[in-house]
């Protein structure tokens, strides 16, 4: 049994000049409606799908929109396997480009700001509930089983994917269409 957790491709949306914090809401819901447009998928993501039996999806655009680009349906799309939302964080004066202020927002995140936002932990609650569903669907099939989702909470999922015995035999790291296989020991 294999499960692999893929990263979505890169999003069509462009990073943008420095901005306040305060523009960064905006930003975080265009970033959120992205898809791909025309990143193709790279030829380690179109071979590691080979032999996929089931897949499972989050209901973002860009991971939907990654799915269609190498030709598959979704087996299951449900919102348990969405990126953890950033907290944006108001600091005046202060000008970044919008993907240092995820960088900035999401530390902080870590660090237990989250404002009215999912917490660190409710994430990794939901991470152990995404790799309970992945594992009930490689139950189901005879092929691997494929998530295509986010960079963040696949990083949260794997962690939990392996404290239940799933072994992680590759891993392409963290960039769009990168890709991380687990095999279950024993």
């Amino acid at each position: 049994m294999k499960i692999i957790l893929m990263r979505h491709g890169k999003p069509a949306l462009k990073s943008g000049p420095a901005m306040a914090s305060s523009a960064m809401a905006r930003w975080i819901s265009d970033y959120d409606r992205s898809e791909i447009g025309t990143d193709a998928p790279t030829l380690e993501a179109i071979a590691a799908v080979s032999d996929i039996g089931l897949t499972a999806t989050s209901t973002a655009p860009r991971a939907l929109t990654s799915l269609a680009a190498l030709d598959i349906a979704p087996t299951i799309m449900d919102s348990v396997f969405c990126e953890a939302v950033l907290p944006v964080v108001s600091v005046p004066i202060l000008r970044l480009s919008p993907f240092s202020w995820a960088f900035v927002f999401r530390l902080l995140w870590l660090c237990g700001l989250a404002k009215e936002q999912e917490s660190y932990a409710q994430a990794k609650e939901r991470a152990h509930q995404a790799a309970d569903q992945l594992v009930a669907l490689a139950g189901r099939t005879s092929g691997s089983v494929l998530l295509l989702e986010h960079g963040f909470m696949n990083r949260l999922i794997a962690r939990q994917l392996q404290r239940g015995g799933w072994a992680e035999t590759s891993n392409s790291g963290s960039s769009y269409w990168s890709v991380a296989v687990y095999e279950k020991v024993g």
